[in-house]
């Protein structure tokens, strides 16, 4: 009853209680949820029943909260991304969310019951079993670990698993596993690292990637007997590629000397792209350097080999290749920069070959380097000059010209000539800049002569390197000195060695008509030593051949010489070009090319290189001559 205090009855309770819950009653002027036990008892003279009330408001709610939790928590897993698993220590699944459908293809109840470690790729066991060793000493602590799960369709993917002990909380029982397919962003991070450390271009190894298996290997030769080499490949003639077929092409044969290469190594070699037109090889666990010598010699061979690009057409280049070893005794050595070193003399004893690095080596390469410094400086500084050689109509010995020849006056090794410096300006692209001061300079000198003498002064000869003639700016360049200095372009000679017109005959003819545009005359100088057929002469827009000073040499002497210089001679006025002999030392040898019909001489006979000043001397001498 209501607002009633039920009375307690004392006595022996024999027989179990009957339980009968009543909601909401008014007890003591509040509405709670009561429980109504009734307990029958058995007295000595009657029986009664003792009516119980008990108040559960407070457990009622708590069971309630308790089912709402385990309701949102269960919709929670059973909807989760991630999957859900709770294993016990051997790995056997006591638990699987359903998600585990979705993300490996099985049925999450085939899978209670089964070992997880048999779905764990083998090479990432020992990371499950860790973490199970782990967990049991942390409980309740997460950790964090990767493995490779198998999937239902036979292919691995890979996981990231959170993973804490709850062995002792009796509503768990067991490790619990949250396991997040990261499949995807490992193949981004592989592509990531691939980029990193592989060339775009050819799929090689890059530099990056060489130098870190460089270092490995030097480490292992460190404990061994075995040596390992480098192999450095620079590609040449390759810019003739780029030039004359288009960048697409250099990148074809680039592809294509990356699988040459490879395809002459040992398993476990290693073959990188440096960068450009340069490669690398390592080879490792080597007993003797023959293994290195034979490799690198094979490498010569496949690149000189011609290319065939995709319209069909061939190309052929070379590859200069420097060796380097190292072992135990030697380990702190710079493999790559030494075979760099090698590979440079390669390319300097004709190309296409390889040579062995040795110490002599880079003491001669510290030199060209510190010369090519200098020479740097001495373009920033009066240090470079020129000195000119007059040529002369063998007919009437008047002066018809002169040719400028740079000079070096070094600060420290005095007066150095060019066959000291122009190789090494040619190779370090020095040459650019020095080709634009000698042309300018002897522009300006020849607009000088030109205002004082008139028509008493003839021509001035430049020579131009192939560095030069390749430059896109070039025409531009020479247009621009030429209306700086403003020399009548007509006195102005440019000479080009004939090895150049045969390396680039397509390439080149646009150029010398955009030269001859301007104004000035075209010689081809050194003729005869580039092997080229005469009938290539018609081709080319030039003015002038000069015939290189080896022809003359032998003129005077019995032989076959002379008919060989009259064949030239006759061509070259067949086809209208002014002759002019280099190199004559001897009266003989003049006479012979007077009797020839040679148009012009220059030499020693006739004069060395001399300043501007013994120039004019000269000029002004055939001024006096022509006025008495």
């Amino acid at each position: 009853p209501d607002d009633e205090t039920l009375p307690a009855v004392p006595g022996r309770a024999s027989l179990a209680s009957e339980a009968v819950e009543w909601r909401h009653r008014t007890i003591g002027g509040r509405i709670i949820d009561v429980e109504i036990t009734s307990h029958p008892f058995q007295f000595e003279s009657h029986d009664a029943m003792l009516v119980v009330a008990l108040d559960i408001t407070e457990r009622k709610r708590v069971i309630r909260a308790l089912a709402d939790s385990e309701e949102r928590f269960r919709s929670l897993v059973q909807n989760a991304c991630d999957m859900i698993t709770v294993i016990r220590a051997d790995t056997t699944v006591i638990y699987q969310s359903p998600s585990c459908e979705v993300i490996l293809g099985y049925d999450a109840a085939g899978l209670v019951g089964r070992m997880l470690s048999e779905i764990v790729h083998a090479e990432d066991s020992d990371r499950l079993l860790a973490f199970l060793a782990l967990a049991t000493t942390k409980p309740s602590t997460a950790t964090t670990f990767e493995a490779r799960l198998r999937h239902f369709d036979d292919t691995w993917r890979t996981f990231e698993i959170v993973g804490s002990d709850h062995t002792a909380d009796p509503a768990v029982g067991g490790f619990v596993l949250n396991t997040r397919d990261i499949s995807e962003r490992k193949v981004l991070e592989q592509q990531l690292r691939d980029q990193a450390f592989q060339d775009a271009l050819t799929g090689l190894a890059n530099r990056a990637r060489f130098m870190d298996r460089l270092e490995h290997a030097l480490e292992r030769s460190v404990r061994g007997p075995d040596s390992v080499a480098v192999l450095f490949i620079d590609l040449d003639n390759f810019k003739s590629v780029n030039d004359t077929h288009g960048h697409a092409a250099g990148d074809n044969v680039l592809i294509q000397v990356g699988q040459r290469v490879q395809n002459c190594l040992r398993t476990g070699d290693t073959v990188a792209r440096l960068g450009g037109d340069e490669f690398a090889v390592l080879i490792e666990d080597i007993a003797t350097s023959e293994v290195a010598e034979r490799l690198a010699s094979r490498v010569v061979d496949e690149i000189s080999k011609a290319f065939v690009l995709s319209d069909g057409s061939e190309v052929t280049i070379g590859a200069s290749v420097g060796v380097s070893f190292i072992n135990e005794q030697d380990a702190t050595r710079d493999l790559v920069q030494d075979a760099d070193v090698a590979m440079y003399i390669a390319k300097t004893r004709g190309k296409s070959r390889y040579e062995i690095y040795n110490a002599d080596m880079h003491t001669a390469m510290a030199q060209k380097l510190e010369l090519v410094a200098d020479l740097q400086h001495a373009l920033e500084k009066p240090e470079l000059f020129l000195e000119y050689q007059p040529t002369f109509r063998l007919s009437t010995g008047e002066l018809t010209g002169v040719e400028a020849l740079v000079r070096w006056q070094h600060p420290k090794r005095g007066r150095v000539m060019p066959a000291a410096f122009i190789a090494r300006a040619e190779e370090s692209g020095l040459i650019l800049a020095l080709g634009r001061w000698v042309l300018s300079m002897a522009c300006r000198q020849a607009r000088q002569w030109q205002m004082r003498y008139g028509d008493d002064f003839g021509s001035m000869s430049v020579n131009i390197s192939v560095r030069q003639l390749q430059q896109p700016t070039f025409v531009e360049e020479v247009a621009d000195i030429l209306r700086e200095t403003g020399v009548d372009p007509s006195r102005i000679v440019l000479e080009i060695t004939e090895s150049v017109m045969m390396q680039e005959v397509d390439s080149t003819i646009p150029v010398l008509d955009s030269l001859k545009r301007l104004g000035v005359r075209l010689a081809i100088d050194d003729f005869g030593t580039g092997y080229s057929s005469l009938s290539y002469l018609a081709r080319y827009p030039f003015d002038i051949l000069k015939i290189d000073k080896s022809f003359i040499d032998g003129i005077d002497e019995p032989g076959n010489q002379v008919e060989l210089i009259r064949a030239i001679i006759e061509i070259a006025k067949v086809l209208g070009l002014e002759v002019v002999a280099e190199g004559i030392e001897r009266e003989a040898q003049a006479m012979q090319l007077r009797d020839l019909t040679c148009d012009i001489a220059q030499g020693f006979l006739f004069s060395q290189p001399v300043s501007p000043a013994a120039i004019a001397e000269m000029l002004d001498r055939l001024r006096e001559n022509l006025a008495a």
